[in-house]
């Protein structure tokens, strides 16, 4: 009830916030920035906090207002991308997809922007949900590929992830999941998988993120590997604005 009401309350009151962490290339150029959910707050302390989807992204499906949650964060993004030259990723879940009311809400969105603007959208598909139906997933991708956006499958290395799949989807770009990334230069199976996930993905042409850099070591070992972009900590945090990282 407390965060049913405080969701309602965000809504009503235009509090959804993006927030924005920057993807660098390995000379630490932003090269992107991927679309955070944020509520904006008061503490009691008469601060104002923003607070992360950790605590209330879960309740908002049991409550029916994740739908609301997603089309204004995905509105604003859009609407951002006249503020910056670079990618703009949108995450998007199995669940999305399937939703037919945040479809038609996702096309209505991308037909108010130019094709220019497009080309510089990314789609992050979470890899660990539980993808029932491939076939859907791969229309999905083509449809939204014709229009020029990328595409991106998020989490990858964890769950249900399947090299049988992505030679399917053919995807722009592999996150690897932090998981993988947080000790791996220390963790030889991390790296060894790590380095395996690179291997194939290059031979495919798709680009290569890694999340969760949180060190310089994780950094330096990323780049000795061969990925492309990087994101985390280390870098960047998330911020309600691109001038943040000027």
């Amino acid at each position: 009830m407390y965060w049913r009401e405080k969701i309602k309350k965000a809504l009503k009151n235009d509090k959804v916030i993006p927030f924005y962490q920057a993807i660098f290339d390995v000379d630490k150029n932003i090269v992107k920035y991927e679309t955070l959910m944020r509520i904006e707050d008061i503490n009691e302390k008469g601060e104002i906090v923003y607070l992360s989807p950790y605590f209330f992204l879960d309740i908002s499906v049991k409550t029916k207002q994740y739908l609301q949650l997603s089309n204004q964060i995905i509105s604003k993004a859009l609407k951002d991308l006249g503020k910056t030259d670079k990618q703009i990723s949108i995450n998007l879940s199995f669940k999305d997809i399937l939703d037919g009311e945040f479809i038609v809400f996702l096309d209505e969105s991308l037909d108010k922007i130019t094709n220019e603007d497009k080309s510089r959208v990314v789609f992050e598909i979470l890899e660990s949900d539980y993808i029932s139906d491939y076939t859907l997933l791969e229309d999905f991708i083509s449809k939204y590929r014709k229009q020029g956006i990328k595409i991106a499958i998020d989490d990858f290395g964890t769950g249900y992830s399947n090299f049988a799949h992505i030679l399917k989807i053919k995807p722009n770009y592999i996150k690897i999941d932090g998981s993988l990334i947080k000790n791996i230069y220390t963790d030889k199976n991390s790296h060894e998988m790590v380095k395996s996930i690179i291997d194939f993905s290059k031979a495919l042409n798709i680009r290569v993120i890694a999340e969760f850099v949180h060190s310089q070591e994780v950094f330096d070992s990323l780049v000795k590997l061969g990925v492309d972009e990087l994101q985390g900590f280390y870098l960047a945090e998330p911020a309600p604005d691109f001038f943040s990282f000027n």
